[in-house]
């Protein structure tokens, strides 16, 4: 049964979208190269939609106040976070061997020094999904 965890990514503090993109773009291929075989059999990364704006809306966050989020039902608040990324294993043992990968020391220094180039790694949420439902046309 396939596995999957999903990240939500928060840029740093005066990083621009397009340097927060290419950078996390970069981080995937050195966790690539780091987990070798065991990287995931799919890490889908999705940005944030946003707009750089002179004049913060009503609701912006501090964080974001001159990029708000495209939001479409619910606050900017709900949408402070730049990036979703799903990482997709076949089964727990897969899983395994990537997390004990990463998570070797020498591995995890290297993933945290390049985190803290372009990330707020104390706003970063890392969570299994469980129950997945699909519903198709």
């Amino acid at each position: 049964m396939p596995i999957t965890a999903i990240i939500y990514a928060y840029r740093k503090p005066g990083l621009s979208l397009e340097d927060f993109k290419k950078h996390y773009e970069a981080h995937v291929d050195l966790v690539k190269k780091l987990a070798g075989d065991s990287f995931p059999s799919s890490h889908k990364r999705s940005y944030i939609a946003r707009t750089i704006v002179t004049t913060p809306p009503d609701d912006a966050t501090t964080r974001n106040a001159l990029t708000p989020a495209t939001v479409l039902s619910g606050q900017q608040s709900d949408f402070d976070f730049d990036a979703y990324a799903e990482l997709t294993f076949p089964d727990q043992a897969a899983f395994g061997a990537f997390h004990a990968r990463v998570t070797a020391a020498d591995a995890a220094a290297q993933i945290a020094a390049d985190e803290g180039k372009f990330l707020d790694r104390s706003r970063l949420g890392i969570a299994m999904v469980g129950d997945v439902l699909e519903t198709n046309a």
